[in-house]
């Protein structure tokens, strides 16, 4: 992990991270990305900027604005996150002297226009979403994969990135709504998000329990009661999941993303699939055509 002082930036140091590898050894074409910052003590204003990628900034601490080109000014606060995106110019920074502390992550790809077709990223607004310190852990994930200048974490950054966008507009929806989505206990959750970042290995409920110090009920009963599914279903149902992500934005044969996600058995992939898609893997990818 590299940190370096930017006195223009902050008086203490920060860490901003570059794709170190050529996107063309990327499997995953439709979002790619390109940098990851976590600027504590920000004490820079950014007096008007255009970018030619897109970029959501985090604030976990401290106070400011945001304005969108000539529009109204939007007060920040820890909790608020914000959109930039290319040719539109941004003026935003903290209150003077106080400083914050902000997470950004810079991507591109044509996965983004689907966010904003289907309204799953919406710009016309600062989302007040609160701090999480999941986020904030998936966030650091995203820069350490960027970081490793390895091709398939290039690929996890893109994926982790679109689950965060997804629990952004959810946890918003929620707040302008009036009806925010109701909080497990952290240890729910955390068993959840376990089995959540273990899809690409065969599944091991022993590995499982040890990793979370439960024993097999405890573990069987936390996944039944909070999903609505036994254990192995869930899981099951995650990887299929994630084979439909991998089947929409990577090239890759059928048989590899089995095996990428754990399963040896190609004939027992394709039954689960089926199973719980109502269509084949290739009739799906075709679908997509």
């Amino acid at each position: 992990m590299t940190k370096l002082l930017d006195y223009m930036i902050s008086p203490i140091p920060i860490r901003i991270e570059e794709l170190k590898l050529d996107s063309s050894l990327l499997r995953i074409k439709g979002l790619t990305v390109s940098q990851f910052g976590h600027l504590p003590g920000r004490t820079l204003r950014t007096k008007g900027i255009t970018h030619n990628q897109w970029a959501f900034t985090y604030i976990v601490r401290g106070k400011g604005f945001y304005q969108v080109d000539n529009g109204p000014i939007q007060k920040l606060e820890a909790g608020s996150l914000f959109w930039e995106w290319p040719g539109t110019t941004f003026r935003y920074g903290p209150e003077e002297e106080a400083g914050w502390d902000e997470y950004y992550v810079t991507f591109n790809g044509s996965r983004v226009q689907e966010w904003l077709d289907n309204k799953l990223l919406q710009t016309d607004s600062v989302y007040r979403i609160g701090v999480n310190n999941t986020w904030i852990r998936k966030i650091e994930t995203i820069g350490d994969y960027i970081e490793s200048g390895i091709p398939e974490n290039g690929d996890r950054a893109a994926m982790l990135l679109e689950s965060l966008v997804y629990d952004f507009c959810i946890a918003n929806e929620g707040i302008k709504s009036g009806s925010r989505p109701s909080r497990k206990p952290e240890f729910v959750l955390q068993v959840l998000e376990d089995i959540a970042n273990n899809l690409y290995q065969p599944w091991d409920e022993g590995q499982a329990m040890e990793r979370n110090h439960l024993s097999r009920s405890t573990l069987r009963r936390i996944v039944l009661q909070n999903t609505g599914y036994p254990l192995n279903e869930y899981v099951n149902r995650l990887k299929i999941t994630e084979a439909k992500k991998l089947l929409r934005l990577t090239e890759l044969q059928i048989k590899e993303i089995a095996q990428m996600l754990g399963y040896e058995d190609n004939a027992y992939f394709s039954r689960l699939f089926k199973k719980y898609t109502g269509t084949s893997a290739n009739q799906f990818r075709n679908n997509l055509n």
